[in-house]
């Protein structure tokens, strides 16, 4: 049996004939016209106004944030169980991020301990689409409006993700996408940003393109960085979203497997996604992963540990409170494989070994 990786991209013949045909057919390789076209058929797909393309899924929530001109002192709302990007880009921003509690139904941002978190010092929240999970989006939503909070929307697992007919990504101020090697598609590095909101859009542009009023023209009205994106990377970008429906067919019939074969298993807790929601990584809860990891890495199975809780890392450590759903989740969760390639007969072989290992419990 080869070994099972936890993730590989999908990169088909027809993603490497789009870039050989866009590295023979054009020269500019940096950001162009390939990479508007882009973010044109971005803000088509997901149902926003404005897209703008980022090198990273880090940089597409810092952009936002410093366009909300985030002062010392300032405090940023986001959940504890997210990758450390979450945090990072808030103190790359100016702010201090401030860790809030998961609900124990979804693993999503919990409405009540955002409730408690809430001050005003508080300029934004960021809501995390877990795995793809829509969690309490709609009551966070009234949550920031009433409070008249700006709700950002970290949709990373989120992309080919619906609620209420209405795709993640379109419920607060903006959101940012991420297209790193693990996600549904890929651009190896990158990431987008997508709002509806004109003024914030203009602000964005400026930020990404060292505070330029436009392409071309070195006048400059702000402080700006180059968080450019490029055409070559925009071509494969193309080429994968072309195929996000039937990418995130896929994804469900992988988690409807796994769910199927080990639902049984007392001892594993899943959590369900909607017909409309599409799963990032197969997520398992036991006491005790890292022991199944290390069994079915003995079997050539990689797995992957959750996030940890980022209230328990060395660099928060000094500021933190106890926060329980989210500590008790993130120590005993455990990533799948999960990649687009794998094949039926992967998927009997992984969970044949998952149970065979409860089994000789």
């Amino acid at each position: 049996m080869k070994n099972i990786n936890q993730i590989e991209p999908l990169i088909t013949s027809i993603d490497k004939n789009a870039i050989n045909s866009y590295l023979k057919n054009n020269g500019w390789i940096t950001e162009n016209k390939l990479s508007k076209k882009f973010e044109k058929i971005f803000s088509k797909i997901i149902g926003c106004k404005y897209s703008v393309l980022h090198p990273n899924g880090t940089l597409t929530i810092a952009s936002i944030l410093l366009s909300l001109n985030l002062k010392k002192g300032d405090e940023v709302i986001v959940p504890n169980y997210t990758m450390v990007a979450t945090a990072n880009a808030v103190i790359l921003s100016g702010g201090k991020p401030i860790f809030c509690d998961i609900s124990p139904d979804n693993l999503c941002l919990d409405p009540k301990d955002l409730i408690k978190k809430v001050n005003k010092k508080t300029k934004a929240v960021i809501y995390v689409t877990l795995n793809g999970r829509s969690g309490h989006i709609t009551e966070i939503q009234k949550i920031c409006k009433n409070k008249k909070i700006n709700l950002i929307e970290d949709s990373a697992h989120s992309l080919g993700s619906f609620y209420k007919n209405k795709h993640h990504g379109n419920f607060g101020l903006a959101s940012s996408f991420s297209f790193s090697m693990p996600k549904i598609i890929t651009t190896g590095q990158g990431g987008m940003v997508c709002t509806s909101n004109k003024k914030l859009f203009k602000k964005i542009k400026k930020i990404k393109n060292f505070g330029r009023l436009s392409d071309g023209n070195d006048i400059y009205e702000s402080i700006g960085y180059n968080f450019k994106f490029t055409d070559i990377q925009s071509a494969l970008g193309i080429s994968q979203i072309r195929t996000l429906k039937k990418r995130s067919k896929i994804k469900r019939k992988i988690f409807n497997y796994y769910y199927k074969e080990l639902k049984h298993i007392d001892k594993i807790k899943f959590f369900p996604f909607s017909k409309t929601e599409t799963p990032w990584f197969i997520d398992i809860y036991l006491n005790n992963p890292k022991k199944l990891k290390a069994f079915l890495n003995k079997h050539k199975i990689s797995s992957r540990m959750v996030y940890p809780p980022l209230n328990k890392q060395k660099f928060f450590l000094k500021n933190v409170e106890k926060l329980k759903v989210s500590e008790h989740y993130c120590t005993r969760g455990l990533w799948l494989p999960s990649s687009l390639t794998l094949k039926v007969k992967d998927l009997k072989y992984i969970t044949s070994v998952i149970k065979s290992y409860f089994n000789s419990k």
